[in-house]
């Protein structure tokens, strides 16, 4: 049957990038670029593991939610090896569900922090239109859209998971809209990134998937 479609590796392409973009802590396109990349190889390397000792693939055994909050931490992971020689760099706030997720490295001991002003807060969406928190927030925030393929019949037929695009804006307050939740009500509280919020976003885009496998 040859190789099943998932596992054809994607490749972030420079050509994707936006110029112009300003970005903070050192951060650079090609930064961006290395960090996709790297995320790719990883999900190859497991799902490949996973379909030579007959496992269904990462994307299929998980919650949708929960391969998001995977995501979220591998983009963490891989901007902290992209900007390793970066000035200042980022590094992984070591602060146990402390925020941001990524910080300049050498501002906080231990790299540990609660609740800092700097810093980049990473957030994994699949929808372009939408993106949810949970709390209103303020700060450097990047936003990794991505599409995974959960509904192509059969699985072997199904594409890889895809980065389609990657945004780092500053964002206030007033750029969220916050829904909250009734006293009765067991939905966790959200917020959402709003029409101004967007609008950063979009000013903000620095890479732009245009390419398939």
């Amino acid at each position: 049957m040859g190789t099943p479609h998932y596992l054809l590796r994607p490749i972030a392409d420079a050509a994707d990038l936006s110029p112009g973009v300003s970005l903070p802590y050192g951060l650079s396109g090609s930064h961006v670029v290395t960090a996709i990349n790297d995320i790719y190889s990883y999900l190859h390397a497991v799902n490949s593991a996973a379909a030579l000792y007959g496992y269904p693939r990462v994307e299929d055994i998980i919650q949708p939610a929960s391969f998001s909050g995977l995501l979220s931490e591998l983009v963490c992971r891989a901007f902290v090896h992209a900007t390793a020689a970066a000035m200042p760099g980022l590094v992984r706030n070591t602060f146990p569900n402390g925020r941001p997720d990524l910080v300049p490295r050498g501002i906080f001991v231990g790299d540990s922090i609660l609740h800092g002003n700097d810093g980049i807060e990473v957030k994994v969406s699949r929808h372009r239109t939408s993106v949810q928190g949970h709390n209103v927030e303020s700060g450097w925030i990047m936003v990794v859209w991505i599409t995974a393929d959960l509904v192509a019949v059969p699985v072997y037929d199904r594409a890889p998971t895809f980065i389609d695009r990657v945004a780092v804006a500053q964002l206030e307050e007033t750029d969220w809209t916050f829904s909250g939740r009734s006293p009765t009500s067991r939905r966790t509280p959200t917020a959402s990134i709003n029409v101004s919020g967007r609008a950063k976003l979009d000013a903000g885009t620095v890479y732009d998937r245009t390419t398939t496998v």
